[in-house]
């Protein structure tokens, strides 16, 4: 929960202050030789007005917030809808690069597809498109062809178009 803005806290000190002027404005003595307007008149005028004024500003306060909290709901609502939605369209563009992968093996070839895949989710995932994410992707994929064909002897598909150029 948000905390009461700085108005609100000035407000209701102001108001505090308002109340007690006017408390100690009526301590003021009346003389009977005053006439409708009096010696704490106007101290207690300048109460009301302190008070007024403090109301004033937490009322402000009060709607400014109310308002605040209305949009930034309003906003949270579509905001939180986008943050419910974004791991799953997260995982469909992920299982899209995985589709075309596996669509492309069978053509392109194991070696050739897994260096597209590992630059695919690098750039899906934010990288940027420069040497060391090429670098990344051709090294991974290099790694990967020997630790599967080679070292563990798992034949992968050559593939119908680079497949005639390895032999």
């Amino acid at each position: 929960m948000k905390l009461p803005d700085r108005d609100l806290w000035v407000g209701l000190g102001m108001l505090l202050a308002a109340s007690i002027y006017w408390f100690e404005a009526s301590k003021i003595r009346i003389s009977p030789l005053d006439g409708p307007v009096n010696a704490a008149g106007l101290p207690k005028s300048l109460a009301y007005a302190l008070g007024g004024l403090a109301l004033l500003l937490i009322v402000r306060s009060v709607v400014s917030a109310a308002v605040g909290a209305h949009a930034a709901a309003q906003s949270q609502a579509n905001a939180s809808i986008l943050n419910l939605l974004k791991p799953h369209l997260r995982a469909i563009g992920m299982l899209a690069i995985g589709i075309g992968y596996l669509l492309a093996v069978s053509w392109l070839g194991y070696a050739a597809t897994i260096v597209a895949l590992l630059l695919a989710v690098s750039l899906y995932n934010g990288a940027r498109l420069n040497l060391r994410t090429g670098a990344f992707a051709v090294c991974g994929g290099i790694f990967f062809h020997f630790f599967f064909v080679e070292f563990l002897g798992i034949p992968l598909p050559p593939g119908a178009i680079f497949g005639h150029l390895l032999g």
